[in-house]
């Protein structure tokens, strides 16, 4: 056969299949894994630590309001509470396992993706909203007649 009877091997379709330096990639990877290791378990640690303060916040705010005799209001508002401050604990623990993240790029980010957030959650947050105003105003009562 010559040449142009042969088929031609098409360098697209073929795979480079270097073992090596797969072998490599995945050593460096554990490599960088073990490295951050430390980092890795003090993040938890810290996050553990938050979700215990945002159990304490939560139980906190329901006590006040329910000295005060508005345990609906205390519901909304310790759930709340308890979201910010998790929400707070995985954004310091994510900067400790990835150093180079500033938190405020983190939150710039979120200000300008809250546009796009809005307008997705625009029922939901309305009503959540208005529910909030409901229960700070109290125009009605629970079990009256």
């Amino acid at each position: 056969m010559d040449e142009t009877t042969q088929p031609k091997e098409n360098s697209a379709q073929q795979v480079d299949m270097d073992l090596g330096m797969a072998v490599d990639r995945l050593d460096s990877w554990v490599d960088s894994f073990i490295t951050s290791l430390p980092n890795i378990v003090s993040a938890f640690i810290l996050l553990a630590i938050f979700y215990g303060l945002s159990r304490l916040a939560q139980r906190l705010v329901n006590r006040y309001f329910d000295n005060i005799d508005r345990e609906n209001l205390g519901n909304m508002l310790a759930g709340f509470v308890r979201w910010a401050v998790l929400v707070l604990g995985f954004l310091l623990a994510a900067t400790i396992v990835v150093p180079t993240l500033n938190p405020g790029d983190l939150i710039s980010g979120l200000g300008v993706s809250s546009v796009a957030i809005g307008f997705a959650f625009k029922d939901i947050l309305q009503n959540w909203l208005a529910g909030l105003l409901i229960l700070l105003r109290q125009p009605l009562e629970v079990g009256a007649n």
